[in-house]
């Protein structure tokens, strides 16, 4: 709960400029500000709430609500108007004003972004060795620990992810975090860096205009533009700043650990996996164009990607040729000796990496769980991304009450107001206060 601070008076919905097209560019938002009281401590805390618009809030189900993106971008505007002393919307105003109030201090002097999911479990030293990492290389402009299922044993959809999460972290982060391009900072777990220091001067990272002006896109108008923008914004974000930026670093920091809950029904399971499939495919297709990634042929950042890209494509087609190797082993009785001996490393390669490296012999376990569950993982999810791939809404995964089926954040109702929100800079919105 918080302990709402006094002095900020009663929230007051501010309009901002949405990420969406037409007259829903238009949104409002309140603006909470007090402390979160944990400990005998007290932590200054800011909420923001998307409430809409008047019109809105009498004929839609849920009023303000434009997608992930769109509050990300709340914050990242934000960040960025204030590093550049740029216009500001009215919600921008409200924000700065209540930071400086709670904090003492100007909203420009911070440096790092969190992000974290609100079903997320982060460890209690997880954000100082997140924080250190960064301290550590000014290179680093963002970050990401490792993310461990909470609900494991709900079901057998949760089972067979306890592995496949394991290895996606520990095993591919960390060969990407080699090369300093990990290709995906989830947005459940994950640091930015806002700005570095050069001097005197600073460089913009994740503010900087050429990052948000495309992460800001309103038209999203092709296929492959609502597979980047609609199904993954997390990983577009990161695939903007691998591209803006070649020469730094994007890390995968172990230590740093946090528990999720993952889907435990398996239809809730096939619509967030159609939307990371389709997404990933999109993204290392942006990636693979790349030439300034670091290494050289087959010892770069650009080749790794181009493995990952036909390794998602190729799955189902690697899978049945398996199927095939084992069922004529069967029948025949006269087994292909070494493809099946290179199938068996393949599959058990990983189980002996993570003997070696982490000990952690429970990870063997779920491994054979997770093989039992290959078919599902290697045919049926890739397969129905695949069929699925001009669907662009978020399915089961986040249900929002009242939506249908075919909605999202990309569709047209009626047209943008041009005034509707006022842009001021923040002298002028300071002066008018005052007044």
């Amino acid at each position: 709960m918080i302990e709402h601070a006094q002095w900020a008076g009663v929230p007051e919905a501010k309009g901002y400029l949405a990420i969406a097209h037409g007259e829903k560019q238009h949104n409002m938002a309140k603006v909470y500000a007090g402390y979160y009281s944990y400990a005998q401590k007290r932590v200054p805390i800011i909420l923001v709430v998307k409430c809409g618009t008047p019109q809105e809030q009498d004929s839609t189900k849920k009023p303000g609500n434009r997608g992930k993106r769109d509050s990300q971008l709340i914050l990242i505007n934000f960040l960025s108007r204030v590093t550049f002393n740029d216009r500001m919307t009215p919600l921008d105003y409200d924000i700065f004003y209540k930071i400086q109030g709670l904090s003492n201090m100007m909203p420009d002097v911070f440096e790092l972004l969190l992000m974290v999911d609100a079903d997320t479990f982060v460890h209690r030293d997880s954000l100082r060795h997140m924080v250190q990492a960064m301290k550590n290389d000014e290179r680093v402009m963002g970050l990401c620990g490792e993310t461990r299922i909470a609900n494991k044993n709900d079901s057998w959809v949760t089972m067979i992810q306890v592995y496949e999460y394991f290895t996606s972290h520990n095993l591919g982060k960390a060969f990407e975090s080699l090369f300093g391009g990990v290709t995906c900072l989830p947005g459940c777990f994950c640091m930015y860096r806002i700005k570095s220091r050069k001097g005197k001067s600073i460089v913009p990272l994740i503010v900087n205009p050429d990052v948000v002006e495309e992460y800001s896109e309103n038209v999203v108008d092709t296929l492959h533009k609502k597979n980047l923008l609609l199904l993954g914004e997390d990983r577009f974000l990161s695939t903007l700043m691998l591209r803006n930026f070649p020469k730094r670093r994007m890390v995968f920091v172990p230590q740093a650990l946090c528990h999720t809950t993952v889907p435990d029904k398996f239809r809730v399971l096939l619509s967030q996996r159609r939307r990371w499939i389709n997404s990933t495919i999109h993204n290392l297709l942006e990636l693979v164009l790349l030439p300034d990634l670091c290494g050289i042929f087959c010892l770069s950042m650009q080749f790794v990607i181009m493995l990952e890209l036909i390794g998602t494509v190729a799955l189902p087609a690697a899978i049945t040729f398996m199927y095939y190797l084992l069922i004529e082993a069967m029948v025949s009785g006269k087994p292909q000796g070494l493809p099946l001996i290179f199938l068996a490393i393949t599959l058990g390669l990983p189980g002996v990496l993570i003997i070696i490296t982490t000990r952690k012999l429970v990870y063997v376990g779920w491994m054979f769980v997770y093989l039992v569950g290959l078919p599902v993982w290697n045919f049926i999810l890739p397969l129905y991304a695949f069929w699925h791939f001009d669907d662009f809404t978020w399915g089961d995964t986040r249900k929002v009450e009242g939506e249908s089926k075919q909605f999202d954040h990309s569709n047209q109702e009626g047209s943008y107001k041009i005034g509707a929100v006022q842009l001021k800079k923040w002298a002028e919105w300071e002066h008018e206060r005052r007044l």
